[in-house]
């Protein structure tokens, strides 16, 4: 509920402040009085479109604050928006005239689209440009949806349907990721394959750089060796020598001398040594197993375990670990495959559910059909469409978008006359009869509205007579549980009122003007609904016929 606006340097205001009440209120006036001007500047605390015109020439920003009544449906956003919650909420929007703005909700700042949303709780406004959007086709399906008793049917197709929107993006971001790894993979792959061809031991390099070693060290000392023995047994080696001089030695036995037999014995323990060294040499080369061949593989080997290495910039004690980090990579990518096979399950699953429940929520639909076009083709004759026909139709949807509506379209065609057939409410060349139309499906909704405030700007526009006076006993039978504005030119809209505004603009000095707005009750209002019915000049029968409109259900 609408609870006061204040409006601060708008075009002809300086300040204003206008307390609101419950039920009907009306806003009557003079044309070009300032009506609109009213009704803009609500719009605009509600998250309108910017207008940087309506700034007064003295000023360089406007100011608006609406002052609403707070419900539990809109505390969930002030809590987040971490706003201290109260009884009463003030929506404050600063229009500059360089068509900037700036919102606030209880003087915190706030984005306009917040701004919109916490309002669309509250306030529904009706335009002739409002009427449009409220019955374009697309929105034929709410209408229809408000009457039927289907609310759990519908909150469950709109979360599988979220649900399933959800999943297809998911699974179209999985497979994504694996188009874009398909080159990862392939550079996994071949690590893989390059590792495991090395067939790489743990600790293998340092075993191959021990053996390297022991090799070069080997060759070094077999060839030392082979001097010692060429050394010993070539042609006037030390063992050739000692044999001469052995048998020349022994030639000299017969001098029986004891220093000669010790030299022939000494000579003696030397070819022996001599003989124990070559077979100790022998055994020292054949353990050492050296040759040429073993000596390249292990270099080979080597250097293929180093150009790994340099290739992924690790060492070659790494190289194991990175096989298995990079095999469990590629893993992961092969599981990805597997997930989103499980995924399309999900959604497969989940698409059955919405058929069946979408099903369920047609043939509920097709049964709410009938009784809505019963209901809406008396409001309109009430509205004076003596020959109103109402036809509804719902069809399915031919693609196979899972929306959160279910599978139907709805669209609610009228003819108001014999001879027309029924078209979309939308095609309706009247302005007068479409704002009817509206008041008629808006009555109905009554009892199942969202918002607590609606706002009809001239509803009653190109009508008159009984039929405005038809609009006004809607407006007010309305007013019971609502809070309706409605700005009018009709004074049997206006006499329905519970609360009547009268703007007037006021001429100060040359072109300045301002505006006033101020609640008339009695003999004032009887005064403004005589002027609405005589124009500018008031006769005794028009102040007559005011009193008769005013107290006629009385």
């Amino acid at each position: 509920m609408l609870l006061s606006l204040f409006i601060k340097d708008v075009i002809f205001i300086k300040n204003l402040e206008i307390d609101f009440k419950d039920g009907l209120v009306v806003f009557t006036g003079e044309t070009g009085a300032g009506k609109s001007i009213i009704m803009e500047s609500i719009l605009l605390a509600l998250g309108g479109k910017s207008n940087p015109s309506i700034v007064n020439t003295s000023s360089d920003s406007a100011t608006f604050v609406l002052a609403l009544k707070n419900y539990p449906k809109t505390h969930k956003i002030f809590q987040e928006l971490n706003i201290e919650d109260s009884d009463e909420m003030h929506i404050k929007r600063v229009q500059f005239n360089d068509g900037r703005t700036k919102s606030y909700i209880n003087d915190v700042p706030v984005s306009i689209s917040t701004v919109k949303k916490l309002s669309s709780y509250i306030v529904e406004f009706h335009g002739q440009n409002e009427d449009l959007s409220f019955i374009n086709q697309a929105k034929h399906i709410d209408i229809i949806d408000s009457f039927g008793d289907y609310a759990d049917d519908i909150d469950k197709i709109y979360e599988i349907s979220a649900e399933i929107k959800n999943k297809q993006n998911e699974i179209i971001e999985r497979n994504k990721i694996l188009d874009q790894t398909a080159s990862q993979k392939t550079y996994l792959e071949e690590i893989c394959m390059e590792i495991e061809g090395l067939n790489l031991e743990d600790g293998e390099e340092e075993k191959l750089l021990q053996r390297r070693k022991l090799l070069l060290e080997g060759s070094r000392v077999i060839e030392t060796l082979s001097k010692i023995t060429a050394i010993i047994n070539t042609d006037n080696g030390i063992g050739e020598l000692s044999g001469i001089a052995q048998r020349e030695i022994s030639r000299l036995e017969t001098l029986q001398n004891g220093d000669i037999i010790s030299i022939d014995n000494e000579l003696i323990n030397i070819n022996d040594s001599l003989s124990k060294i070559n077979t100790l040499i022998e055994k020292v080369q054949d353990q050492m197993g050296v040759d040429n061949e073993d000596l390249e593989t292990v270099e080979k080997r080597l250097f293929a375990i180093k150009s790994i290495s340099r290739k992924y910039s690790i060492s070659a004690n790494e190289i194991l670990n990175f096989f298995e980090t990079t095999s469990a990579q590629l893993n992961n990518l092969n599981d990805g495959k597997e997930e989103i096979l499980g995924m399309e399950r999900d959604l497969l699953k989940m698409c059955g559910q919405y058929d069946d429940i979408s099903i369920q929520l047609s043939q509920k639909r097709e049964l709410i059909v009938k009784e809505f076009d019963r209901r809406l083709t008396n409001e309109l004759s009430e509205l004076k469409f003596p020959s109103i026909h109402v036809k509804t139709e719902i069809y399915k949807n031919t693609d196979e978008i899972r929306g959160p509506k279910g599978i139907d379209q709805v669209r609610i065609m009228v003819s108001t006359s014999k001879e027309r057939e029924p078209e979309l409410i939308t095609k309706i060349a009247s302005g007068g009869e479409l704002s009817r139309i509206i008041l008629a499906i808006k009555s109905m909704m009554s009892a199942t509205h969202n918002v607590d405030t609606l706002i009809f700007d001239e509803i009653d526009s190109a009508v008159s007579g009984a039929t405005a006076s038809a609009i006004g006993k809607k407006l007010a039978s309305l007013s019971k549980t609502l809070q309706i504005f409605s700005v009018t030119h009709s004074p049997q809209v206006a006499s329905k009122a519970n609360h009547h505004y009268l703007i007037k603009k006021s001429d100060n000095q040359g072109d300045d003007y301002s505006i006033e707005v101020t609640e008339i009750e009695d003999d004032d209002r009887i005064e403004e609904i005589a002027r609405m019915l005589s124009g500018e000049k008031i006769t005794n029968q028009a102040r007559e016929a005011s009193k008769s409109l005013i107290y006629e259900d009385e």
